[in-house]
């Protein structure tokens, strides 16, 4: 009997040393499952709900990536999926096409390796910046009362009319472009134009090339193949979920990305 309590009590000590010395914690949460793309105009999404893993215990908020192109091609059509060829893609901006492939590494469902620490990084790098809202905190928005209802993003096609974040079919949003850089990564400039009219609408300081700079509209890609004169703008969505820790301090935690889709701004006026 004595020969046994000594042998838990090892036990029960090498337990205690691994767990308090650098045996790391494995936190997951649930990726959001792929949305209906309509077209460059609208896009569904059913979020996931709290009985999904990590949503009970680790989830704060869901935040959305986007980053604008600049073009010359005018459509309306459906623009691309992860798991579909896209006609499109290619012919709107050499930018978009290049980040949309170096992205689909962490957004494909059908690998499991996909690395989600670094993940506001990872998007910064492609020059991805966190969507905002008019008079709405949007990480107040997307936070747990979020959780199990439908999400839809709309850009209507009605010049002047701005771009709608509709949860549960009867919460409407304003959707605005960033107005810094993302939390957590080196503050940089970023002096956005129009700086009264951050909307997601086609306006002449959006698509003037010469401001797709780092220094002022770092969240525009502009496009060395332009054909025309006439200028149109797209912008690109991702969506993930944002978490923390147990630890002390906690730390970030995030789920693998979705694509949302590609959307046309609308003209200004």
């Amino acid at each position: 009997m004595k020969k046994t309590c000594v042998v838990l009590s090892v036990c029960f000590f090498s337990l205690f040393c691994l767990l308090s010395c650098g045996l790391e914690a494995f936190y997951y949460i649930d990726y959001i499952p792929n949305g209906d793309i309509k077209d460059t105009t609208y896009a569904v999404i059913r979020l996931p709900s709290s009985s999904d893993d990590g949503y009970s215990n680790y989830f704060t908020h869901f935040i959305i990536f986007y980053r604008i192109y600049i073009s010359d091609v005018p459509t309306e059509a459906r623009i691309a999926s992860p798991d579909t060829n896209n006609v499109f893609i290619d012919t709107l901006n050499s930018s978009l096409n290049s980040d949309f492939s170096s992205l689909y590494s962490r957004t494909n469902k059908t690998t499991t390796d996909v690395v989600t620490s670094d993940l506001v990084n990872a998007f910064y790098n492609k020059k991805y910046f966190t969507l905002t809202l008019e008079r709405e905190d949007i990480n107040k928005v997307l936070s747990t009362g979020s959780l199990g209802k439908k999400l839809e993003i709309l850009f209507s096609p009605v010049s002047g009319e701005r771009p709608k974040l509709i949860l549960n079919e009867t919460n409407e949003y304003i959707l605005r472009r960033a107005t810094d850089t993302p939390e957590g990564v080196p503050t940089v400039p970023f002096n956005p134009r129009p700086e009264r009219n951050l909307f997601f609408l086609n306006y002449p300081e959006l698509y003037d090339t010469a401001n797709a700079t780092t220094a002022i509209n770092a969240d525009v890609a502009t496009n060395t193949n332009l054909k025309t004169e006439f200028r149109y703008t797209y912008v690109s969505m991702y969506i993930a979920a944002a978490g923390k820790s147990f630890e002390v301090p906690p730390r970030n935690i995030y789920s693998q990305p979705t694509f949302v889709g590609v959307f046309r701004l609308a003209g200004s006026s």
